[in-house]
């Protein structure tokens, strides 16, 4: 799983106006990343040997993996 290779969005839904069309409309602004950010063959190039670490990873009805 990639959380950086989003070869359809760009990753703009995640800090960036998307749909890229929708910008300053409600909804559609959710950063102030520019529309042209998150292009996989740029972040790839800037970052090659970057990685995440997925650890205590919990899954259950809601509610059932943590105690408040």
């Amino acid at each position: 799983m990639s959380i950086w290779d989003d070869h359809y969005a760009n990753m703009l839904w995640l800090d960036s106006s998307y749909p890229p069309e929708k910008a300053g409309q409600p909804g559609g602004d959710r950063g102030d990343c520019p529309q042209d950010s998150g292009v996989p063959s740029d972040v790839e190039s800037k970052y090659p040997n970057s990685k995440v670490i997925w650890s205590n990873i919990r899954f259950g009805p809601i509610g059932s993996t943590v105690q408040v």
